[in-house]
């Protein structure tokens, strides 16, 4: 499904029937979305996870146990080379349209608490909106539909690449306090305190981290392509999603730059977790632009 904006001549392909993922992005005459694994696995099995919705929890849960008001639950593991239950249900589920214009759309999924692992129901709502500024707005929606408490997480798990680029070109800069070295199931364990580095080369260094920001109103991450002097910029609320996820797979010129509320394994640790009462709802919503 294309959603076009003719001011500007953005446009962006989606897939309401696999996470309402985001396929393709252009902006500015630019193609910034990239799908690493592709060639080999489609979207609905690609182990990379591209454009992917993170929620009811992001990224792991460890051997996919957690416990939530003194009850133990045991998530399907499928992340088996790792143990672990892996970037929540709503992933690869389809989505309903509910409105659609030229330049915006807003799909939902309800999730009926159907699964005894997770029986907590939510209705979850995406929007994407291609504004004349040449932005891409994109809403994250979340509402408690049951009757008790839902433990809850949300993040967004896109590849952003450059046209006519390599790794050596590619570099990154924003705020963050500490990165968490991970252990062997790649769960969070030891928090490192950065000193104040903002500024990252993936040709001199690999980023595979989790990292915990400086809290505010207004964070960016410019992601940067030195080669033609272009940069992608990436706002959020950094209170509302304090953690960032900076990963780039070997072997592709991708790099994912992944906005989170929570922690690695926080429906353990409780790091970030989010707990919605009864018709709350969260909200959080994140930019993307092209500058210089």
């Amino acid at each position: 499904m294309e959603i076009r904006n003719k001011n500007t001549g953005d446009y962006l392909v989606i897939d309401p029937q696999i996470g309402a993922s985001l396929i393709e992005l252009h902006i500015s005459g630019l193609s910034l979305i990239d799908l690493p694994g592709s060639e080999k696995y489609p979207l609905k099995s690609n182990t990379y996870h591209p454009s992917a919705l993170l929620t009811p929890w992001v990224n792991r849960v460890r051997n996919g146990n957690y416990s939530f008001k003194g009850k133990n639950y045991q998530l399907p593991i499928n992340e088996p080379e790792l143990g672990n239950a892996i970037h929540g249900l709503l992933a690869r589920a389809a989505f309903d349209v509910v409105t659609a214009s030229e330049n915006s759309i807003t799909l939902k999924h309800d999730y009926s608490g159907e699964e005894p692992n997770y029986p907590f129901p939510f209705t979850f709502r995406y929007t994407y909106t291609l504004q004349d500024s040449g932005t891409l707005d994109i809403t994250f929606e979340a509402e408690n539909t049951g009757t008790g408490p839902l433990p809850f997480a949300c993040g967004w798990h896109p590849y952003f690449s450059f046209p006519d680029t390599s790794a050596e070109d590619l570099e990154i800069k924003f705020n963050p306090i500490s990165r968490f070295l991970s252990d062997s199931q790649m769960i969070p364990l030891q928090e490192e305190n950065l000193l104040g580095k903002q500024h990252f080369k993936f040709s001199t260094e690999k980023i595979d981290h989790v990292f915990r920001l400086e809290p505010q109103e207004k964070h960016i991450t410019e992601f940067m392509d030195t080669k033609h002097l272009r940069s992608l910029f990436l706002e959020q609320s950094s209170i509302q999603f304090p953690f960032l996820v900076v990963f780039q797979p070997e072997g592709y010129t991708s790099v994912a730059i992944e906005p989170m509320t929570a922690n690695t394994d926080a429906f353990n640790t409780g790091d970030g977790l989010i707990e919605l009462a009864p018709k709350e709802v969260f909200s959080g919503q994140i930019r993307l632009s092209i500058g210089k």
